[in-house]
């Protein structure tokens, strides 16, 4: 107990002021890595279970209570097969590699999700920094006042200064690492998997997708552009 008080106090109390906001800092950041690998998951991402409701569609009426259900799943799959339902009902192709927009808007989402963490591994080395900077002017301005020499105790006082640097960089570098793993990850989902799995989804959805009226669109499109559309499947 009185080992971890020491290292309490060595590594945080002695860290000065800006360890109040770099001690929220590390927490957020930690919790924001773990919410978003869990998010990320394929099984989340692309839940199973979906995929094969979407491929079994054989009826009308049983896509039409599918398109109703998928308004009400945040899956990123789901709000993708929507989005290309709703595609084909304005007239637009739903073959990904022609209309690729609802697997990018989509996946522009994830990537937005990841801006807090890209916030984090800039602001706490910076933080850190300050902490640093701050801490050494305190000591400077106090070894001017008493007019003394002593080196141990400048560099021990120096030595505090730098906890913050350390606590900057602890925080930016795993940071860093997740925000570039987790990139990773949904640019494999947008340029491998969703093209793949929705080219397989969509074909067996295409018969099923109906025309809307071209007055509930305000577009130009007509049945044979309709056609020629669902025609790539």
């Amino acid at each position: 107990m009185e080992m971890s008080e020491n290292y309490f106090d060595e590594y945080v109390l002695q860290g000065g002021i800006t360890m109040l906001a770099l001690l929220p800092l590390s927490i957020y950041t930690l919790g924001i890595i773990l919410q978003r690998l869990l998010e990320l998951r394929s099984t989340r991402v692309m839940p199973h279970e979906l995929i094969e409701e979407a491929k079994g569609i054989a009826s009308q009426q049983a896509f039409d209570s599918f398109r109703e259900r998928l308004a009400s799943l945040s899956s990123p799959l789901a709000k993708t097969i929507l989005a290309y339902i709703e595609a084909g009902e304005r007239g637009e192709s739903i073959h990904p590699d022609i209309n690729p927009t609802p697997i990018d808007d989509v996946m522009d989402k994830l990537y937005q999700s990841l801006s807090s963490l890209s916030t984090a591994y800039v602001i706490a080395p910076l933080l850190g920094v300050l902490g640093t900077t701050i801490g050494i002017m305190g000591t400077f301005e106090q070894f001017a006042i008493v007019g003394k020499r002593d080196m141990s105790a400048l560099v021990s006082a120096i030595d505090k200064s730098l906890i913050t640097t350390m606590w900057g960089l602890v925080i930016a570098v795993p940071a860093y690492y997740f925000y570039a793993i987790m990139q990773n990850k949904i640019f494999r989902y947008e340029r491998e998997q969703f093209p793949r799995l929705l080219k397989d989804i969509m074909k067996n959805l295409a018969p099923f997708i109906k025309l809307n009226p071209i007055s509930s669109f305000g577009r130009g499109v007509t049945e044979q552009n309709h056609n020629a559309s669902l025609s790539k499947y």
